[in-house]
């Protein structure tokens, strides 16, 4: 299974959480626990850190924004967001 089926597989059963920081970073970018699930259900993964082990996932907030998240799939088998953003194409 692909790392981004098996991340939609976890979000998909309940197995995700935020940290405090992506919970503060989505509320001040507007979006709320929902918007961060449709945005990893519907995403992409764009940049991985192999070394960290962590996701760059790019997907849509349910108000279609363009919503961007940094995740790992944890040793408990859980998704862990670390920081969730509104995703702004580049220039």
């Amino acid at each position: 299974m692909s790392k981004i089926g098996k991340i939609q597989e976890l979000v998909r059963n309940g197995l995700y959480y935020l940290t405090e920081h992506a919970d503060d970073e989505a509320a001040e970018e507007g979006f709320d626990i929902y918007d961060v699930e449709y945005g990893l259900l519907t995403g992409k993964i764009r940049r991985t850190w192999p070394r960290d082990g962590k996701y760059e996932v790019v997907g849509q907030a349910l108000d279609q924004r363009p919503i961007g998240m940094v995740c790992r799939i944890t040793l408990t088998g859980k998704v862990r967001v670390i920081t969730v953003y509104e995703d702004h194409p580049r220039r």
